[in-house]
């Protein structure tokens, strides 16, 4: 039997998680992967390769035919969630520790990370809370679409504000996925160095108070989450420590311009040892 993954709850549709679903209407909140796709810049190449093309293999009997395929990615390309290993913190002396303060050297191994890899995720079913922060405090042009201003720090009063808006109920006794409307996701579909690293985001401030309302995982529509000033990862590495789940790189553009706040979220994380996240296509039913 799995263990809970940090915060994550084992998974279970509980009674209340199906009193969400309304009509089941489902919402797709993954990307579709392509070489050309934006991809943060620590982040290896995306490459589909063929690997036996129809008719390049005797392992099939005529007259059937083979098409198989290679893919060479990282766990952090389009939709994705992090593992704990994912982020670490220098200590004095050098010493880079992950969470529960484990020595991140003592964790390697020549297969990977050993510890909290993506071989102990478990499926992930949550209450969904949708937060159209980009609807609630309006946005600006930043580069042919309309975002959240670069860099904008969102704040715990702006996801306070936008959960009194839509008229969201506090649960913290429930475990929540909170999931951030920023709108960058548009320069992702259009393939532009727009989508980058200088995105708005939540500050530590807000990320800690989604914690406090029931938040296990909190993620949103940019390529590193949260408010990214100088590279410090500070709501990466408080969220690593706390056990909470982070997703990045979500397309919540239908699920927002149905006007849809809540419903049922589900993703199905790669159980791959040795890896620091997974690749997801998340879904919300409603």
């Amino acid at each position: 039997m799995k263990e809970p993954y940090g915060k994550l709850p084992l998974p279970k549709m509980t009674p209340y998680l199906l009193s969400l679903m309304k009509n089941g209407k489902v919402f797709d909140l993954g990307t579709v992967r392509s070489e050309d796709m934006p991809l943060w810049s620590g982040h290896p190449p995306f490459r589909v390769l063929p690997y036996k093309w129809h008719g390049e293999t005797e392992d099939v009997t005529p007259p059937g035919t083979l098409y198989n395929d290679m893919v060479i990615t990282c766990m952090h390309a389009g939709t994705h969630v992090d593992a704990f290993n994912h982020i670490g913190e220098i200590q004095g002396g050098g010493t880079i520790i992950l969470g529960e303060g484990v020595d991140a050297e003592k964790t390697r191994e020549w297969w990977g990370c050993n510890w909290m890899d993506g071989s102990k995720f478990h499926p992930i079913i949550l209450r969904a809370v949708i937060l159209d922060i980009l609807n609630y405090k309006g946005g600006e042009d930043t580069g042919g679409q309309v975002t959240l201003p670069r860099k904008y720090g969102i704040t715990a009063e702006d996801i306070r504000g936008c959960l009194d808006s839509q008229n969201i109920e506090i649960k913290p006794n429930v475990p929540t996925a909170f999931l951030i409307r920023t709108g960058m996701i548009k320069y992702f579909h259009n393939k532009t160095d727009n989508y980058g690293g200088n995105a708005a985001g939540p500050n530590l401030e807000a990320e800690k108070y989604m914690a406090s309302i029931g938040g296990v995982l909190t993620g949103s529509d940019t390529v590193s989450y949260e408010q990214m000033i100088v590279g410090e990862h500070t709501v990466h590495r408080w969220m690593m420590q706390n056990g909470i789940l982070m997703n990045e790189v979500l397309d919540l553009e239908e699920i927002c311009k149905a006007g849809v706040t809540e419903g049922v979220y589900i993703a199905l994380p790669l159980k791959i040892k040795g890896t620091s996240g997974s690749l997801i296509d998340p879904i919300v039913i409603t």
